[in-house]
């Protein structure tokens, strides 16, 4: 058994799930930059939202939806988007994918803060040139949502320094200088 091919397939994968993880943090630090290195220039982004499908829907060129995108995480108080179980078919050059999501978005609503909960699946086609993976086409499908008031609650004598920040302060970006 050649060991070399399934190796390469095993580099391959994990590349591309790193860009997926790329993806996750360019929304929640709201890093246009990052989220555009994810992308090749030509890619398609295919996306609404399901709480706000006025202020987020898009079918079109992805490097044209970022900044659209990164003013309404903007509006947003707090982000968070998980990826989990990513199942990845390589053929050649090209790749699909899909990964599960789970976004947070806490927003204010007339003086009341309210958490948007949502499920939901990514799916992607991903090329690569010059020995290097970017996605191509993307779209999100929502499974499920839940939208409520915030129940969280901050210590006053919380220290800011612990709290997480929604641009490149994040301290995040000490620890990893390449992504």
């Amino acid at each position: 058994m050649d060991i070399h091919p399934k190796l390469q397939e095993l580099l391959d994968k994990q590349e591309i799930t790193e860009i997926m993880y790329k993806f996750a943090r360019a929304l929640d630090r709201v890093d246009g930059e990052l989220m555009k290195s994810t992308y090749w220039e030509d890619a398609i982004e295919e996306h609404q939202d399901p709480i706000f499908p006025e202020l987020f829907f898009y079918n079109d060129n992805a490097w044209k939806f970022v900044e659209p995108a990164m003013e309404g995480f903007r509006q947003l108080k707090a982000t968070q988007h998980r990826v989990s179980n990513p199942l990845i078919e390589l053929e050649g050059d090209n790749a699909t994918a899909e990964c599960y999501v789970w976004a947070y978005h806490l927003h204010d609503e007339n003086g009341i803060d309210k958490e948007g909960i949502l499920g939901g699946r990514h799916h992607f086609k991903f090329e690569r040139r010059n020995g290097e993976w970017r996605i191509k086409h993307r779209s999100t499908v929502f499974d499920w949502n839940q939208n409520q008031n915030s129940t969280a609650i901050w210590s006053e004598k919380y220290d800011d320094k612990y709290r997480g920040k929604r641009d490149r302060s994040d301290e995040s970006y000490s620890y990893l200088k390449k992504c």
